[in-house]
């Protein structure tokens, strides 16, 4: 397949790759694991045709980014979940606030169940579009659920004893109930080509009870 030939280090090919902070991110009970290696140390870039890059811009459905000559400027935001993949947007939206930590517990202990249900999983990363050699790609559940866990975690940071307690009850007692994996996201400029969003692999974190 033509985007196995392209996994190199597109970087000499203009991939201006930005790493910014995240806002309240997400990760759930993502599952999987890396099978591809990365491309070896000093791996040449393939000489790749314009139309190449075309139809692998379009498959990707990369947010389109001026080019340099017609003043282009880079994304100086956080990148966020609803920038990695907007259509989960309106279940995000729903979620309640970090001001109400009962709210969102019952809120994560659902969209969690969701995610262990439904685990997003590994795949070949299109390296030439500033992904890594391995992409884990997560499923909606897990975004969602991942986003939760950290609006939660926000919120029980100094929070009193009375709320951490109806949130533990909310949560139950087991061990793993207050543990969540969240998202990191970032993305990359390809000039000519578009703007693309990762998320990180998923990242084991604990609420703060």
């Amino acid at each position: 397949m033509r985007r196995l030939a392209v996994t190199a280090l597109f970087i000499a090919l203009s991939i201006a790759a930005c790493s910014k902070p995240t806002d309240l991110a997400s990760n759930a009970n993502g599952k999987g694991r890396e099978s591809v290696p990365a491309a070896a140390a000093g791996t040449p870039p393939p000489e790749i045709p314009a139309d190449e890059l075309a139809a692998i811009a379009s498959e990707q459905g990369a947010a389109p980014a001026p080019d340099v000559a017609a003043g282009y400027a880079p994304k100086d935001t956080p990148d966020t979940v609803v920038d990695y993949r907007s259509s989960v947007a309106g279940d995000i939206n729903a979620l309640p606030p970090v001001g109400n930590a009962p709210a969102l517990a019952t809120a994560f202990v659902d969209w969690k169940a969701r995610a262990a249900a439904s685990p997003g999983a590994y795949e070949q990363g299109a390296v030439q579009l500033g992904a890594d050699p391995q992409e884990y790609k997560p499923s909606d559940s897990e975004l969602v659920a991942a986003e939760a866990g950290d609006r939660l975690a926000a919120a029980l940071q100094g929070a009193d004893d009375g709320t951490k307690a109806s949130v533990a009850a909310t949560l139950g007692d087991a061990a793993e109930a207050r543990v969540y994996r969240r998202f990191d996201y970032r993305h990359s400029d390809v000039m000519g080509s578009g703007r693309y969003f990762y998320a990180s692999k998923p990242k084991e974190a604990a609420l703060p009870l």
